[in-house]
């Protein structure tokens, strides 16, 4: 019989039914599927007065049971299983490594990187069937992954693993009712790479921690860190100060932070790596030494949110600063050191990168490569002029220009 008497949460006991002073009972079932284990569904009935009115309300509740079991398995099994079952299936039996989707040959380490990609960024899915899964959490997966200033090639890397296994899961009818991945048709909200990137001059540079800094801005320490260290927000986000080396004048960059599982993690690149502080943002950094709590920069709640990058365009639209995202700042760490005569392998070191490709669009906007190439050049085509004579063309052209005006 699946019939008993209902307890009171609060005193343990049987509950009374306070018009009639009897005890109350009640039906209830616990169904599981046969061909999910993670399926399990508990049904219990309204309150009945009597054992009687409980033993008819059994049916009911058996029914609604199966019935909502049935649903979950139309639904398919959990996004977990159907990862953990695609990675199994791509090794074979000699030992290779093939996509079971396409047939294609895979590394045992991009099985291995698809995996971690899946249990990453879809951490929240993973006890979900996959069937409930919709265009609206891939949209969200997306989003966060844009709002940790990921690349576009990365993001794009994520939509792939989740398309690969999701049309695993329908092709082999583990996943039912979905014929498309969540992430399907969700475009990226990053323009193309090769386009001018946003960058602030040293200037602007200066006058946007000048300002922050006199009307003492919540977000002053975080924007001078990201500028004098080349840090991504992730990672200043995620900076402890035990990591923080005021002896040796370092900080240890080995932490990020992901937004999507609140908590620390390796970082974008895999490795830990130094950068140095400067002399001139030490004060700066021994004040928040003093602050309370494990990690140096505070907790915004805006940061926690991810709207970063609208705070910065914010403040640089209010003070008359080109309107600039948050990884712009890194931007122009790179760009400007670049400019100042430091080595590539130096900068590529601090801040971080690997890849050479990835780093070049900040040596072509440094213009190290090109500066001063066509000195010699120009000192040999172009006619000496005189000081007297260069102002008589001056004088010449802005001439023109008030007539110009004037008419």
């Amino acid at each position: 019989m699946a019939v008993r008497k209902k307890i009171d949460r609060k005193t343990g006991l049987p509950k009374i039914d306070k018009a009639t002073g009897l005890e109350v009972w009640e039906a209830y079932w616990n169904a599981r599927s046969n061909r999910f284990a993670h399926i399990r569904i508990q049904k219990v009935s309204d309150e009945c007065a009597t054992e009687e009115e409980a033993k008819k309300a059994e049916k009911q509740v058996i029914k609604a049971a199966l019935q909502a079991v049935a649903l979950k398995e139309a639904l398919g099994t959990c996004w977990k299983a159907i990862i953990s079952a695609w990675e199994a299936e791509c090794k074979r039996a000699d030992g290779d490594f093939v996509n079971p989707v396409t047939g294609k040959r895979m590394t045992e380490q991009t099985v291995r990187d698809t995996v971690s990609t899946l249990k990453n960024w879809t951490k929240r899915w993973l006890d979900t069937p996959a069937g409930e899964l919709n265009r609206s959490d891939g949209k969200a997966v997306i989003k966060a992954a844009e709002d940790a200033e990921l690349s576009k090639s990365h993001l794009n890397r994520i939509k792939g693993c989740i398309n690969t296994v999701f049309e695993y899961g329908v092709q082999e009818r583990v996943i039912l009712g979905a014929k498309e991945s969540p992430v399907f048709g969700v475009p990226i909200s990053i323009p193309d790479e090769d386009k001018l990137p946003e960058i602030l001059t040293v200037e602007e540079v200066q006058k946007l921690l000048s300002l922050a800094k006199r009307h003492n801005h919540t977000w002053y320490p975080v924007w001078a860190l990201a500028l004098t260290t080349g840090m991504r927000s992730s990672e200043l986000y995620a900076l402890r100060k035990t990591n923080v080396l005021l002896g040796e004048g370092l900080i240890r960059v080995c932490e990020s932070w992901n937004w999507l599982t609140g908590e620390a993690k390796s970082t974008k690149a895999k490795y830990w790596r130094n950068a140095p502080i400067p002399p001139a943002l030490m004060p700066l950094i021994e004040s928040l030494m003093k602050t309370e709590g494990p990690y140096l920069l505070p907790r915004i709640s805006e940061w926690e949110q991810g709207l970063q990058a609208m705070v910065l365009r914010g403040f640089c639209e209010q003070h008359g600063l080109p309107s600039v995202k948050f990884h712009t700042l890194r931007a122009c760490f790179a760009t400007h050191l670049l400019a100042s005569g430091v080595e590539d392998a130096k900068v590529m070191r601090i801040g971080g990168w690997r890849d050479f490709k990835t780093f070049q669009i900040y040596v072509r906007l440094s213009g190290v490569r090109e500066k001063g190439v066509s000195d010699k050049f120009g000192a040999v085509i172009l006619p000496p002029t005189e000081e007297s004579a260069d102002r008589g063309i001056a004088e010449r052209i802005s001439a023109i220009y008030e007539t110009t005006s004037a008419a």
